[in-house]
């Protein structure tokens, strides 16, 4: 078959769901700090978000729309030649997915679409145990709904499947780590990244003009660090000078989280052990970093950067 090395435009106009997070936002300052001619629409899924992004986002137009609203999205995506679509943790992806690929086609602007996934690599979805199936609204579930919807549509769209742990997702744990200097997680296997480099690659993808990314699924994690959450904990330890503690077990868990997320707490502890039992599918790579130019930061590098917050 040959390869298509046609050049692909880059797009002089991009909307970004999910601006308001930490993917999101950070990407909406990389393209407008490097590609500040770009015409950048950012949504918020809340009305009475769009004041926070006009404020935080004062060089771009903020509008609001919602995956299930089919014609708040054909609003949003309306001139639209770049989309960036990240969806929340709880979604049905069929129905979002399916009314935003029918905007799209409406609007038949797009000339690249960048979608995030979680996906372990070449996972078999047989392997899902049924308690996860039962749940519905999680990622082994719902990513492979949302792909497949993508790949059927033929619109130019490049996944990013982020093969890691968020850095940032230890700020969510800090009750413990404030009051009892402990880190309460399940202890697996996983890549790590940094979201402001997730948020990095996805804005050099869009001004790239290689035709080949279309199609692609790439794997994201920063090439470096693959541990186990012990592990981890044991480098804070060393970063912070004192301490740090870990409690892997799904009393301390459930203690530490149910409150907050409710129902999700379970769903989650077993989305986390289905990822303990298929661990020895993550594999360190440098997508990130040749994509970049540069080394991805390090979880050591982020402890540091962030040891004050952290303990905070």
């Amino acid at each position: 078959m040959a390869v298509d090395t046609s050049s692909k435009p880059i797009p002089r106009s991009i909307l970004v769901f999910g601006a308001a997070g930490h993917i999101g936002g950070p990407l909406a300052h990389y393209l407008h700090r490097e590609a500040p001619q770009i015409q950048l629409r950012l949504v918020s899924r809340r009305p009475e978000g769009l004041d926070a992004l006009r404020r935080d986002f004062p060089y771009a137009e903020a509008v609001n729309a919602d995956y299930f609203d089919l014609a708040s999205l054909e609003s949003a995506v309306q001139g639209m030649e770049g989309v960036f679509v990240i969806t929340p943790p709880k979604m049905d992806e069929g129905p979002a997915m399916t009314n935003l690929v029918a905007a799209l086609k409406k609007a038949d602007t797009a000339v690249h679409v960048l979608r995030t996934l979680a996906l372990q690599p070449l996972a078999n979805d047989r392997r899902i145990p049924q308690a996860l199936r039962d749940a519905e609204f999680v990622v082994p579930i719902q990513h492979p709904i949302a792909k497949q919807i993508l790949d059927e549509s033929d619109l130019p769209v490049t996944y990013l499947n982020v093969g890691a742990t968020f850095m940032d997702n230890f700020f969510r744990m800090k009750e413990g780590l404030k009051r009892e200097r402990k880190i309460i997680w399940h202890e697996r296997l996983v890549p790590f990244i940094d979201t402001r480099e997730i948020a990095e690659v996805a804005g050099r993808l869009f001004l790239s003009e290689d035709r080949r990314h279309i199609g692609q699924a790439h794997v994201l994690n920063n090439g470096h660090d693959l541990m186990r959450f012990s592990e981890a904990v044991e480098l804070m330890s060393d970063v912070l000078g004192e301490k740090i503690t870990h409690d892997a077990s799904k009393e301390a868990f459930f203690e530490a989280y149910s409150q907050r997320l409710g129902a999700r707490c379970g769903e989650l502890w077993e989305f986390l052990e289905y990822e303990k039992a298929n661990e020895l599918v993550w594999a360190r790579n440098d997508f990130v970093e040749r994509t970049l130019g540069r080394k991805p930061l390090t979880l050591r590098e982020w402890m540091l950067e962030h040891a004050k917050r952290l303990l905070d």
